[in-house]
């Protein structure tokens, strides 16, 4: 972990492009400088970070190799990876990855077209002459690299980089990124649309086009709100939520993850009730627990806790998977096959209250009510640490701050 003072810039990259062509290989060269030739489907997202020196700025790029489109959001650097061995991966460029880049990122975002394993000559499909003239169309840099034999790696993250720097204003400020919103819910519903913590889908009809479509399914949430044990989540929950509509799975799961059923939905809300009585152990009336509540039992559970912070001897459980949502320092120390279960992180430097109400406001959006005035202070300090909404922290402890002096 780096602190800011390590660094005069930080940088978002993603490198985007269909499976295969060889996305998480260029980042390994480029982070590690290994090459694996085995191909092994990224779920959800990889991570990596490097700090390189360039025009006399020491900047620290974020990489992250995506296979969902909430990371892109707050991008400053596209890598649009394609196979020259593969046409179908360069024709889904234009038919599909440049615009899903143009609905997902800032218009000012910087993109570079990139064609992987130039080691396989004698495979190509797609010409170097070919690429480079829609590249020139799409007035953006091109490269052929090879992961593999270690060709122009180095060089395409160099001249990303520089492009960005050439862009920066005067007050050496990127042109300002869309803000996250900054709601529990909103937070698990990206983590559900990156997949990565998403343990199995379920196949439903689409209310509207009668179409097949899938829903992202979180084993955790489930498994405390309803109290049944792991292979009954990934078969008799499975089987009985694929019979039904979207409409339908979605009440249901809006309750299992939120404690919600609105009077209009109460009709399908019953019929469920019977559905799941045959595997659930609560009573459904008396078992809509506020979503906080679910939380504490989570974090209380040994199989469901992450990791711990100590924080001047005092042991803090802590679950990865809110941290995840809010802070770009945390999501930099996992990956997703990590195993975090034993992982320690200590903060020595903070006073405890600190650090449990920097842990409360991931959770909950708010700070707890703070009598010592120095941790405000310490929590202004965490939040260029942490790489905070800082906006929304300091004007939430402002708040409490000003509640307090009243008193």
């Amino acid at each position: 972990m780096e602190n800011k003072s390590n660094y005069d810039l930080l940088f978002k990259y993603v490198l985007i492009g269909d499976s295969k062509v060889g996305k998480s290989n260029i980042l390994t060269r480029y982070i590690d400088e290994k090459f694996y030739d085995a191909h092994v489907a990224t779920i959800g997202i990889e991570f990596a970070i490097k700090t390189i020196e360039i025009e006399n700025q020491k900047v620290k790029l974020q990489i992250w190799d995506t296979a969902g489109q909430a990371y892109y959001r707050g991008s400053y650097g596209i890598l649009l990876v394609y196979d020259i061995t593969n046409e179908t991966s360069f024709q889904n460029i234009e038919e599909k990855w440049i615009k899903t880049i143009k609905q997902n990122t800032n218009e000012n975002v910087q993109i570079i077209l990139i064609g992987n394993k130039c080691d396989l000559e004698e495979k190509r499909q797609i010409s170097k002459e070919y690429a480079q003239e829609f590249a020139d169309k799409l007035e953006i840099p091109f490269y052929e690299v090879s992961a593999k034999d270690n060709i122009n790696i180095d060089n395409i993250f160099n001249s990303l980089t520089s492009n960005i720097l050439e862009n920066l204003d005067e007050n050496k400020e990127l042109i300002p990124q869309p803000k996250p919103k900054y709601s529990i819910q909103d937070d698990f519903k990206q983590l559900f649309e990156r997949k990565e913590f998403c343990d199995f889908e379920i196949e439903c009809k689409d209310d509207e086009t009668e179409s097949q479509i899938k829903i992202p399914i979180h084993k955790l949430i489930i498994q405390n709100r309803l109290k049944i044990n792991e292979n009954q989540v990934t078969n008799e929950l499975y089987s009985i939520l694929s019979q039904n509509s979207q409409k339908e799975v979605n009440i249901l799961l809006k309750w299992i993850y939120f404690g919600k059923v609105s009077y209009s939905d109460l009709s399908i809300f019953q019929e469920w009730k019977n559905k799941l009585s045959n595997i659930c152990e609560i009573e459904f009336e008396t078992g809509i627990e506020s979503f906080l509540k679910d939380l504490e039992i989570l974090m209380n559970s040994e199989e469901t806790k992450d990791f711990q912070i100590i924080s001047n001897n005092q042991i803090i459980k802590v679950h990865k998977l809110i941290l995840l949502a809010r802070s770009e320092l945390f999501r930099g120390m996992f990956n997703v096959s990590q195993d975090t279960s034993n992982s320690v992180h200590e903060y020595s430097n903070k006073q405890t209250e600190t650090i449990e109400s920097l842990i409360h406001f991931f959770y909950t959006d708010n700070i707890p009510k703070i009598e010592n005035e120095t941790i405000y202070e310490e929590l202004k300090e965490c939040v260029d640490y942490f790489q905070l909404n800082s906006e929304r922290l300091i004007k939430i402890i402002e708040k409490e701050k000003e509640e307090q002096n009243l008193k």
